[in-house]
Order: structure tokens, then C-alpha cells, then sequence
């Protein structure tokens, strides 16, 4: 209430129409000169100064701003003993000063930290999509209440396609699509409508009921050495898997020729790295049996990764595509399983013998007699009296020490059950393998090692 007699008494003793007279300069700056007398009178509200004494040292300073030669104001100080009311200007430039940084500072500080929130979202979204834990828990779903579409838990990331769609990616499933053929039937190469290149599985036996509960357990396992499944489809009793697409092809094609011998494509580095993969199955809670594990299923992307397909398929195939039938013999499968027809993860450790067994003699393991037995890979390598007899002549003679552990390691698994090694374990040995072979491959390739000096040898 205070402040509003002042105010009113200012507009009494400035007239605003007053104020306004004079040329254009003249107007702008009396105009400022009020706006100056405006909110000196505000900051000094509360000034001890009386108002009288005030408002006529404001008119000294609008008069002064028209009384200037060619429109030109000067404005001329006024003489008062009193500092207090400068002061108190100081005080209040210097306070909403030190606030307004105050203020950039913390907008600049929220800022920051809302971009690391940002960016560690991200990364975690990221890390959880590519990089699955070690163990994954695999639910079991009941088909009795699934049995139509899948949960959208599980298809977040799985797409549903069409009849149409997968006719369209494959011309119509074109023969010269045909990229190779499985247990579970032919494989097409295909380009969806987004550009995507899969390979799809197009399932030639009678339809099984529980599809699209499998295909929702397949879909939960991610890891970088497994085949992504993109998709499926299932229309007209037809059944479909609908799988990333990799380029380089399976392992076998890069080991050994049509007549199955060896092509030397691949060195000993490249060999120990695509050993590494079936471990990670066999991690799962509770472990994921491939129960088809071969070379023709381990195949290599553009960067020469080991990625295993085809695991998961196990209930969707009879027991008939399982088992071969008595005139013939599958090197890759365990031979106990003819007798018990149990399956267990030590079978699986059997076919990675195998398939050790390939990868260091760069030959195919071919037996299609009983009577021709003694012929496989794994008796050619019991029966071979050195590594030079048994392995991959490509690879060189400096690779032929590390070669040898990779076959004593492969005949452990393929021994009696009892005695096959876990599959951590079989890592393990590989890990150690690897890391001592190259090692050696660089010392002897004369690469430059740095000389360490001992601690002790500083302060001498």
C-alpha cells in the first residue's frame, strides 16, 4: 500500500503526455528516462529517502534528458550526500547477477546428468539385447493355454510372417533359392520387403502340434555364436523357421572339397576360434541339448564367426530323422545311442569330438557302412603313429604342436561316456591351447617382444 502512493504520486508530478513531447530521439530517451524513474522507484520502495526528495531528483533527471543540445540528452548526477541508495543498486546488480549464474549453472549440471542417464539406458539396452548372461533360465510354457499365438513376451523381437511374404522373398521358392537342405527340410535364401536377408526352413514332414511353443523357446536363446531365428510362419499346415542369413557358409566348405579333402583355407588361429561355441548351450538352465551338432551346422559370417545353427530343433523332428537307419552309420552321432536311444549332453560332447576331429585333419568324416567302421576319421587318428600322419599338412609344420592337444582333446570326447570331459572343461583346454599357440606363432615369427624390467632393477 505504501509503494502505491508512491507510484501514484509519480504519475502526478511526471504527466506521461508530458513526457512524450519532443522530436523522435527526444521521445525514446525521455521514454527510457521513465522507465529509469520507474524502476529506480521500485528498488528503493523501502528506502529510508523520503518520497518528496526523491520523486524531485527523478524530475532532474528527465528534465536533463531534453535539455541536451540536437537531441542529444545528457544525463547529470545528482548531488546528495546520501550513498545508500547506489549502494543498494550495487548490491542489487551484483545479487540477480550471482543468481542468474547460479541458475545456468544448475540447468547446465541437470543437463549433464539427464545425458548420462540417457546414455547409460542405452548402453544397457543395448548390452541386454546383443549380450545375453551366461545362463538363461528357459520357462516352461503350457500349450493346453498357448495353444494359438505366441506371447507377445516372447515375439517382442520374433516376427510373425505370411504366406505371401515368404513367396515373395523366395520368387516363389525358385529352386535356385535352394541354399541347402536339413533335417527339418530345404533352406531358401530369401530378401524380405525391409531389405532383410534370411535363410528360410521350410519343414517337409507332417506339421507338429507344438510349433509355436517351440519356436517361443527357441526364440528366447540370443548369444553371438548362435544363428538368430528371426521369425515364422505357419499356413496351411506349412511350417516355417525363418533364420538370420550367413554368408561365408558352414565349416565344411572351407575344410575340405567335394571329395572331401583338404583345402587349407583356414590357418590354426582361425580353427581354435570357430572350436569355441557349443559351450554356451550346455550353460543354459537347464542345458540345451543341439543333439544334431556337425560341421554342415556350424556356419561362418563375414567375419569368420562360428555361428550354430539348427539347435532347438529336437521336438519338432521324429524320432525317425534322428536315428539312422541299420545299414548305415552317422560318424557324428554318439554310437550308444543306438543301444539306449537316451540322449544326454555327453552326446553332444561325442559329435564336438568329431568335430575337432575335422577341423585338424581338414578331412570329412564319411562312414556310410558298418562294415567299413575302422575307416572313420576318429580310428584314423587312434591308429595315426604322429600328428603329421593325422593332420592337415596346410596348416604347417609350426602348427603341428598345438594340433596334436586338439586331437588328444577331440579322442577324450569321443571315448566311453564315463570318461568324455565336460564341455567347460573342453573349453578350458581350447582357451589354453589357443592362447599358447599363438604365442608361440609370434615368437617365432621373430615379432618384436618388449624386455621387462624388474622393479628391483629401478632403483639401482
Amino acid at each position: 500500500m505504501k509503494w502505491q502512493g508512491r507510484c501514484a504520486s509519480l504519475h502526478c508530478i511526471v504527466p506521461r503526455k508530458w513526457l512524450v513531447t519532443g522530436d523522435i530521439n527526444g521521445v525514446r530517451l525521455i521514454d527510457d528516462a521513465f522507465v529509469l524513474v520507474a524502476a529506480a522507484a521500485t528498488a528503493f520502495a523501502d528506502s529510508t529517502v523520503p518520497t518528496q526528495l526523491f520523486m524531485s531528483q527523478a524530475l532532474q533527471v528527465a528534465a536533463a534528458s531534453v535539455d541536451g543540445e540536437n537531441g542529444v540528452p545528457t544525463l547529470t548526477p545528482l548531488q546528495t550526500g546520501d550513498k545508500k541508495p547506489r549502494k543498494q543498486t550495487l548490491a542489487a546488480i551484483i545479487g540477480g547477477t550471482g543468481a542468474a549464474l547460479l541458475v545456468v549453472i544448475i540447468l547446465v549440471l541437470v543437463y549433464i546428468c539427464l545425458m548420462r542417464v540417457k546414455r547409460f539406458m542405452r548402453r544397457t539396452s543395448e548390452a541386454a539385447s546383443s549380450t545375453p548372461s551366461s545362463t538363461v533360465e528357459l520357462e516352461r510354457v503350457n500349450t493346453s493355454h498357448n495353444a494359438g499365438v505366441p506371447s507377445p513376451i516372447y515375439t517382442q523381437n520374433l516376427r510373425q510372417l505370411t504366406m505371401s511374404e515368404l513367396e515373395q522373398a523366395t520368387r516363389n521358392f525358385n529352386q535356385s533359392n535352394i541354399i541347402g537342405e536339413g533335417r527339418f527340410g530345404l533352406v531358401h535364401k530369401g530378401l524380405l520387403q525391409d531389405g532383410t536377408i534370411v535363410a528360410i526352413k521350410r519343414y517337409l514332414n507332417t506339421p507338429v502340434h507344438v510349433f509355436l511353443h517351440e519356436v517361443k523357446q527357441i526364440a528366447q536363446v540370443r548369444h553371438k555364436h548362435l544363428v538368430k531365428l528371426v521369425g515364422f510362419c505357419e499356413d496351411n499346415h506349412q511350417q516355417f523357421l525363418v533364420y538370420d542369413y550367413i554368408p561365408n557358409g558352414n565349416v565344411g566348405n572351407h575344410l575340405y572339397d567335394n571329395e572331401g579333402s583338404p583345402t587349407g583355407k583356414l590357418n590354426m588361429r582361425q580353427r581354435l576360434s570357430i572350436a569355441l561355441g557349443l559351450e554356451y548351450l550346455h550353460s543354459l538352465a537347464p542345458p540345451l541339448l543341439h543333439m544334431h551338432f556337425r560341421s554342415s551346422n556350424v556356419l561362418l559370417d563375414e567375419n569368420f564367426t562360428a555361428k550354430i545353427s539348427d539347435y532347438g530343433l529336437s521336438k519338432l523332428l521324429s524320432e525317425d530323422q534322428f536315428y539312422a537307419s541299420s545299414s548305415a552309420i552317422d560318424c557324428f552321432l554318439d554310437p550308444e545311442l543306438y543301444s539306449s536311444k537316451k540322449f544326454s549332453v555327453q552326446s553332444d560332447v561325442y559329435s564336438y569330438g568329431v568335430f575337432l576331429l575335422e577341423l585338424i585333419s581338414g578331412c570329412e568324416a564319411t562312414c556310410r557302412e558298418l562294415s567299413n567302421s575302422e575307416t572313420t576319421l576318429i580310428m584314423q587318428a587312434k591308429d595315426s603313429d604322429s600328428i603329421v600322419d593325422f593332420g592337415d599338412r596346410t596348416l604347417g609344420s609350426k602348427a603341428m604342436r598345438g594340433a596334436e592337444q586338439v586331437v588328444d582333446l577331440a579322442l577324450q570326447c569321443v571315448d566311453i561316456q564315463p570318461r568324455r570331459p565336460t564341455m567347460r572343461s573342453i573349453v578350458e583346454e581350447l582357451e589354453r591351447i589357443q592362447e599358447t599357440e599363438i604365442g608361440r606363432l609370434q615368437f617365432e615369427a621373430g615379432e618384436e617382444i618388449e624386455a621387462v624390467t624388474l622393479g628391483s632393477e629401478l632403483f639401482k
